[in-house]
């Protein structure tokens, strides 16, 4: 990018002191812009991969080390490294590709991975279990009303609105503002006043889903 817009100004230049030049640089910088769009292009499709945030609404600190996270076959088994601990009002991405997730979120550190399976892009069950095999939270997301339509991996991930709704419900959840989603952070859908909210503990919280159906 710097490179281009050196030569854009060094060209510019030219056209300024030899005036016959001008038809050719013209034709120059527009071959510069094509070269700047494209790269910014490659940039901002960088696919991070599969993953799902946890969110901590309490007000303590809970140990999650050694709790698993599984879509729905049984088989799929992802075991959280031990002495984790999920601080109050603290987020934790669980991701399927650690390098691919961090060459898009650079400034995100609270995640681990990684998990060897891929999210339905069609939609499925998510859950988390503790460290004893109790149901912390589960989370049956679907890709056709009434959840929301356009996560399915076309820029932005599925969030939840509030924390303490309900998540088995489409309703309570909505695309991202951002494409590309909030990870590790207060999701961009997040709305202050909700009635109807429910006590929980650990929650699933944003969903990406990009990998092709599996």
């Amino acid at each position: 990018m710097k490179n281009s817009l050196f030569l854009k100004f060094y060209l510019l230049e030219i056209a300024h002191f030899n005036p016959k030049y001008i038809l050719m640089v013209g034709i120059l910088l527009m071959s510069c812009e094509d070269s700047i769009f494209n790269n910014s292009d490659e940039i901002k499709y960088v696919n991070p991969a599969d993953w799902v945030e946890l969110y901590n609404p309490t007000n303590e600190s809970i140990t999650i080390g050694l709790w698993v996270f599984k879509d729905g076959n049984d088989d799929h088994i992802f075991i959280i490294p031990e002495n984790q601990i999920l601080e109050p009002d603290q987020y934790m991405v669980l991701c399927k590709d650690s390098l691919a997730f961090n060459d898009n979120f650079p400034n995100i550190s609270n995640f681990i991975g990684e998990f060897d399976f891929g999210l339905n892009g069609g939609g499925e069950l998510v859950r988390l279990f503790d460290a004893e095999g109790g149901t912390v939270d589960e989370v049956d997301y679907d890709d056709s009303s009434p959840w929301p339509l356009e996560p399915d991996g076309n820029g932005p991930t599925l969030e939840l609105i509030h924390p303490s709704l309900d998540n088995g419900l489409g309703a309570n959840w909505s695309a991202s503002d951002i494409n590309g989603g909030t990870p590790g952070m207060i999701n961009s859908v997040y709305a202050t006043d909700n009635p109807n909210r429910i006590a929980s503990g650990i929650v699933i919280n944003e969903i990406n889903y990009n990998s092709p159906d599996e």
